[in-house]
């Protein structure tokens, strides 16, 4: 084996270790002008256990095949480093990925560079998800738990929201989604509260009678401006018949925040909440929304059960509000269009009693469900965060 200088004609340098006219033993390779650095050893032409800078500053320390990242390794990209496996160039089996400046991080497995399988993710103010992974979002079941309300995260707009969760990135490296805690909640509310006292008076005021005419719904309400839009400012318990439920839409893997899912016409408002309220959703999760069926309930009493699609509660459940009473029966995006809003009254509609009936049980077994995935999560959390690197040992 021979060794010395070499000058490729792109401009880059190769110091080190040769042998039948390749890279072989020790050496460091620098890209056209200085720009990028391998060092570390060499087989035949191809990386096998060093460091590399990018010229934008993203290192990755580790074991590398067949010039790809392929088994342990630590990468540092921005504010975000990932130690834990690669294969073939892509993040997996087990890894751990977190922020260099807030609590946030996911720990779990993975698969083609995505989160896949099972998973616990810590949002920027503490909040946690813990279940199910598939393609990068939350799918599956799983159990979403808030901070205290007075500790969680103020949503406020896709261009000013902090840092909260990395979710993945492109084969360039460049963060596709980093707000997942944001993902839970519409601008103005509180990461991680999707049971909001709000109500949408123009849906509303669509509908004919019942809980919806609009004398008697608009009658307990007073209107303002806000950011030249109508929105609603509710008395205390006197709309909760109509609190609806929404938040922004992420398809986190694949797309940056979309505020589609959210009614810009009339901006949520928020009944007051003390500051050590927590919120908690178990049941099913699809493309990183909550879709099927699921319970979502406050520590004041408030308390959700049925069926859900793209975090709305949507189909048949029921709604019981902190002073005792309730309302059940079927919703469409969050509002009540088939039931009755009661302290004492049954529902005296044969086929829908059965269908909320029908629907709560589905959402206890789905709670059920989401908390033994929860269990299977926190082993492969567990897993991850014991995966050694090289050069190091288990603490």
């Amino acid at each position: 084996m021979t060794g010395g200088r070499f000058d490729f004609d792109d401009g880059g340098t190769y110091c080190g270790g040769w042998e039948e006219g390749k890279a072989h033993g020790h050496g460091i390779c620098t890209g056209p002008k200085g720009q990028g650095e391998y060092s570390g050893s060499w087989s035949h032409g191809f990386e096998v256990v060093g460091g590399y800078t990018w010229p934008s500053g993203n290192t990755y320390q580790g074991y590398w095949a067949q010039g790809k990242r392929h088994g342990l390794g630590v990468e540092t990209k921005g504010k975000w480093m990932y130690r834990g496996e690669w294969s073939h160039g892509f993040k997996g089996r087990y890894g751990v990925r977190q922020s260099l400046c807030t609590p946030a991080r996911y720990e779990g497995t993975w698969s083609n560079g995505l989160q896949d399988g099972y998973g616990v993710e810590t949002y920027g103010d503490g909040g946690t998800y813990q279940g199910q992974w598939a393609g990068g979002m939350r799918h599956g079941y799983g159990v979403r738990q808030s901070v205290p309300y007075g500790m969680a995260t103020v949503i406020r707009s896709p261009l000013r929201t902090s840092l909260a969760s990395l979710r993945s990135e492109q084969s360039n490296g460049s963060v596709l989604h980093d707000a997942a805690a944001a993902a839970d909640s519409p601008a103005g509310t509180r990461g991680g509260f999707v049971l909001n006292f709000h109500a949408d008076a123009e849906l509303a005021g669509k509908k004919k009678g019942g809980l919806f005419r609009r004398g008697s719904l608009l009658g307990s309400m007073k209107l303002r401006k806000s950011d030249s839009k109508s929105s609603i400012s509710s008395k205390r318990s006197s709309v909760r018949s109509d609190a609806a439920m929404s938040r922004i839409s992420s398809s986190d893997a694949n797309s940056t925040i979309s505020f589609g899912d959210v009614d810009c016409d009339f901006c949520p408002v928020e009944d007051h909440v003390d500051a050590t309220t927590t919120e908690t959703y178990m049941g099913e999760w699809k493309n990183d929304k909550r879709t099927g069926f699921g319970i979502s309930e406050r520590s004041n009493g408030m308390k959700y059960e049925g069926e859900w699609a793209n975090n709305k509660r949507h189909g048949y459940g029921c709604t019981v509000f902190p002073d005792g009473s309730k309302e059940e029966g079927k919703y469409k995006n969050n509002i009540l269009v088939r039931g009755i809003r009661k302290q004492l009254i049954p529902i005296r509609n044969t086929k829908t009693r059965e269908k909320v009936d029908r629907a709560i049980e589905g959402a206890q077994r789905a709670a059920a469900m989401a908390r033994t995935k929860v269990e299977i999560a926190n082993s492969r959390y567990v897993r991850a965060g014991w995966v050694v690197l090289p050069g190091r040992s288990k603490q």
